[in-house]
């Protein structure tokens, strides 16, 4: 068993094929089991291709087999990139491809290269130790992203600066550390090292269904651009030879954060008001808003691809408690009126709201909490003010919480589809009202 975990020396094609495929089987063997502690039974077939998923799957309803599912996943993906190394080394190939053994999907084709490779005279070692450190970094860094989403997001409901900044700092940090704690490897590895580990956690959030595309890529640039200051930090800690008890205190600060994330909850609000000059008076401009109808016409794109936008409403009865209903791409909000003023004025405070977008997963159902309640209406307004016998300016006045943090990162992501919608919808009601 140690000659498995051992990066030294060569692997022909016989035991890098009886290593590889302990290697790949053991996690959906695993996986397989810990789904078979949950009411669900097995998994289905692309457990053998993505038992991230099933493992974490099972971890409410087994804690200790998710424990052991987790490490024999980090141990079997040790087995991979140390079997890798020395059959790239044994056919003369790069000892980087051990990185690529580790990516799931990927990791297939890489194998299968390796094992078809002609066996070569060995080339020399010196990059073996410093590839093991890369490769130990990568596992790394992809196990903390998905346990720090899983711990912040699942346990505690909480998206803060725990989840967006301290995880990507400490992430990067460790990722560093571990690929320079025997010997520099030069920044711009380092930078490669740490942006694949980022890379290959948001792979693993997606594949095991607790993001969606549209949400990474939103918040790629935020956490990249921590994980380099953690790469920074973590090179330092490397090359300064910094105790164990100091780096298991830098190791505790995302923990400690998303505690402090659950006891004082994130939260913003904000206001907004769009404005619109209709050519039509203030009877037909009224009357496109109480009956509003279908919207016509595609969103812009980041709408096309999961954000909530609108697509019809409805009031059902007249004045103060009538019910409106509005319907958008990812379900229905449901809105109480309390001021009906007919020509002039149209309040409601919101009852539901639907989620707020619908992520691009390969999954029908991906485990993302703040898809629902981290925003939220209050409520709205509208307006018409008389410009002259046949203009009306409308006016459209809504009020937004946000639980997000941190608030600077995201409250123009929010502002910004707030105004894209009620532009939408103030254009619709322009269109109908000067129709009449």
């Amino acid at each position: 068993m140690l000659s498995f975990l051992s990066f030294e020396g060569v692997v022909g094609r016989r035991g890098y094929a009886l290593q590889s495929t302990l290697g790949w089987l053991a996690p959906p063997l695993v996986a397989c089991a810990a789904a078979a502690t949950t009411q669900e039974g097995l998994p289905p077939w692309w457990v053998w291709f993505n038992p991230l998923r099933a493992i974490v799957t099972a971890a409410p309803q087994g804690p200790s087999m998710f424990a052991f599912a987790a490490a024999v996943f980090v141990l079997s993906g040790w087995v991979l990139a140390a079997a890798a190394v020395r059959r790239a080394r044994a056919t003369g190939l790069t000892t980087d491809l051990a990185i690529f053994a580790l990516v799931p999907v990927i990791q297939l084709p890489v194998i299968a290269g390796l094992l078809a490779a002609p066996t070569r005279t060995p080339v020399a070692t010196e990059l073996a130790a410093e590839t093991r450190d890369a490769a130990m970094g990568l596992l790394v860094g992809v196990g903390m992203s998905v346990a720090a989403v899983f711990v912040s997001a699942t346990i505690f409901g909480r998206y803060g600066y725990g989840l967006f900044m301290a995880s990507p700092l400490v992430i990067g940090a460790a990722t560093a550390y571990l690929a320079n704690r025997h010997q520099e490897v030069g920044a711009s590895r380092t930078v490669g090292i740490v942006s694949l580990a980022l890379f290959g956690g948001g792979l693993a959030l997606l594949a095991t269904a607790l993001e969606g595309v549209m949400c990474l890529v939103m918040a790629a640039p935020l956490i990249w651009g921590v994980g380099m200051i953690g790469m920074v930090i973590g090179r330092g800690m490397a090359a300064s030879r910094v105790r164990p008890r100091s780096r298991l205190l830098s190791s505790a600060l995302a923990p400690a954060v998303i505690l402090a994330d659950f006891a004082f909850p994130p939260h913003a609000s904000f206001e907004s008001v769009e404005s619109v000059e209709v050519a039509a008076p203030p009877a037909a401009v009224w009357d496109s808003i109480v009956h509003m109808g279908p919207i016509r016409g595609a969103p812009a794109a980041p709408f096309r691809w999961g954000l909530a936008y609108p697509l019809r409403g409805r009031i059902y009865g007249e004045g103060p408690g009538a019910i409106r209903e509005g319907v958008f791409s990812t379900g229905v909000a449901y809105e109480r009126v309390t001021v009906w003023r007919p020509g002039r004025q149209l309040d409601f405070i919101v009852l539901s709201d639907p989620p707020s977008m619908r992520e691009l997963s390969p999954y029908p159902k991906v485990d993302a909490p703040h898809v629902r309640g981290y925003f939220r209406t209050l409520d709205a307004r509208f307006t018409l003010t008389p410009l002259g016998p046949d203009r009306t300016r409308l006016t459209l006045a809504t009020r937004h919480e946000l639980d997000l943090d941190p608030a600077p990162y995201w409250l123009p992501f929010a502002q910004w589809a707030v105004h894209a919608n009620k532009v939408r919808v103030l254009q619709h009601f322009r269109q109908q009202a000067e129709r009449y």
